[in-house]
């Protein structure tokens, strides 16, 4: 029995099987044979197929280009303000603060002066030792010269006698002594003119030395009243105030810097470019032409703009750097803000570029090609020159113009590819903003609209009062009336 029930169970599981074998067999041969025929006949009456391409037209226009760049507010005159005299300080101005407008002349701080002031009194006491010294000297040379004149006329007396008794003694009147005492008498007179010159050059030199010695004492007199003058400080220009460190009772050396001093007035923006553009902004003689430049504020929300033009070209390029420093001037700074160190962006104009066709960046493939579009709407691939990349858009050149382009270029896009024209001004022209429709409605209606409104309790009551106003207008939003009319299930 058991033998018996397990054959019948086999048989049934081998027909099971086998039906559902037969049945996936006849299925995937039935698809099979319809897939053949779909593609068969799609082969035989499909058509070529078409991509939809955005295009716009080739059109000549003169374009400004621009060179951007970031850059940073300088000030070419600035003044680190330095102690001109060692000292203590003694008073500090209150105004010498960071960030402190002052004036031209406006007194900052001082140093104590009483060390200058001795010196200047001991300057004042040499100097006038020194007077008197050269006074005395003069003197002396005026005697020196009245000695040597007086001693020039005793030689002279002398040589006379001497000659005199010479020839008194050929003649034999006279004695050899008496010659004698003459020619000793004469060499007396020629000792003593030889001591009054030597005291008349001593003399004459004692003047030299005390009119250096009174030079020396007028420049140390000079140098102690500019001493005591410079122990107070006053701003040479106006200017702000930053980086000041000095208090009442510090002590500071000669040259120590107590602040800077920044004229705000004298400021410039300092911007750095590449060796390409750089090469865009030089003329045929490879010098730099005085573009103007945009100087916009770095800040988000800032909409202000500052006119300004290129005034120089840094002289090396420092370490760490590539390209060039330019240095470009503010020329109207009406409600200017900025402070050295501030950052912004830098548009420089450069001149005028004519015959030009401008085109989004996305038109642009490879090798500078772009898509043109035949007459049978069939792609054509041309190779295009750049002139200049702007933000997302190329001036390019040397195209057919008037002829229809592909404003994006896809990857399945190419050479003889037939394609759906969308013109792209078509595409991103707005939509007609739709009028609001207005209805004229009865004294009933009206009525009707206005007590459904104030029963139902579940309405604002500023909402009430909106709509209400609304529907006692002549002529009622047409939008607000379907509105209310679904609500009462009309």
């Amino acid at each position: 029995m058991k033998f018996f029930i397990r054959t019948i169970s086999f048989t049934i599981l081998v027909g099971l099987t086998l039906i559902f074998l037969g049945y996936s067999f006849f299925s995937f041969k039935s698809l099979f044979e319809e897939g053949e025929k779909g593609y068969s006949k799609k082969r035989r009456g499909g058509s070529e197929r078409e991509y939809a391409v955005f295009v716009d037209t080739l059109k000549k226009s003169e374009e400004v280009p621009k060179i951007k760049a970031y850059g940073e507010v300088k000030s070419w005159r600035s003044l680190e303000v330095r102690s001109p005299v060692s000292g203590k300080i003694s008073e500090v101005s209150k105004i010498f603060r960071d960030g402190a407008a002052v004036q031209k002349g406006d007194f900052l701080f001082s140093i104590d002066d009483q060390e200058y002031r001795d010196k200047l009194t001991i300057a004042n006491a040499d100097l006038k030792d020194a007077t008197a010294d050269l006074k005395n000297a003069k003197i002396l040379l005026n005697l020196a010269e009245m000695d040597l004149k007086s001693a020039e006329e005793e030689r002279r007396i002398r040589l006379s006698s001497y000659q005199r008794q010479k020839k008194l003694k050929d003649t034999g009147v006279i004695s050899e002594t008496s010659l004698e005492q003459a020619v000793l008498a004469n060499s007396a007179a020629e000792r003593s003119l030889i001591t009054k010159k030597n005291a008349l050059a001593q003399a004459e030199n004692k003047i030299f030395k005390s009119k250096v010695f009174l030079e020396r004492k007028k420049v140390e007199h000079e140098i102690a009243s500019r001493e005591l003058k410079e122990s107070k400080f006053f701003a040479p220009f106006s200017g702000n105030l930053d980086g000041v460190n000095a208090v009442n009772g510090r002590l500071v050396s000669s040259n120590e810097q107590l602040g800077v001093l920044i004229d705000p007035n004298a400021v410039e923006v300092l911007f750095q470019l590449s060796a390409s553009d750089y090469s865009k902004i030089l003329d045929q003689e490879n010098q730099f032409r005085k573009l103007s430049v945009k100087i916009f504020d770095d800040n988000k929300g800032s909409n202000i703009v500052y006119d300004g033009k290129i005034e120089r070209v840094g002289g090396q390029v420092n370490t760490g750097n590539t390209g060039r420093q330019v240095f470009a001037s503010i020329l109207v700074k009406k409600n200017f803000h900025l402070k050295p160190g501030d950052f912004v962006r830098v548009n420089v104009m450069e001149k005028k570029i004519r015959d030009v066709a401008k085109i989004p960046l996305g038109a642009l493939g490879s090798n500078n090609g772009i898509l043109l579009i035949d007459d049978e709407n069939r792609l054509e691939r041309m190779k295009v020159e750049v002139l200049r990349y702007q933000e997302d858009h190329v001036l390019v050149n040397k195209v057919p113009f008037g002829r229809k382009y592909v404003t994006k270029w896809s990857p399945q896009l190419d050479t003889g590819i037939k394609v759906k024209v969308i013109e792209t001004e078509k595409a991103n022209k707005p939509p007609a903003p739709k009028k609001n429709q207005t209805v004229k409605l009865s004294e009933e209606e009206r009525a009707l609209y206005i007590g459904m409104i104030e029963k139902n309790k579940w309405i604002p009551k500023d909402v009430k009062k909106q709509l209400i106003n609304q529907l006692s207008q002549e002529n009622v939003s047409k939008k607000v009336v379907d509105r209310l009319k679904k609500r009462m299930g009309k």
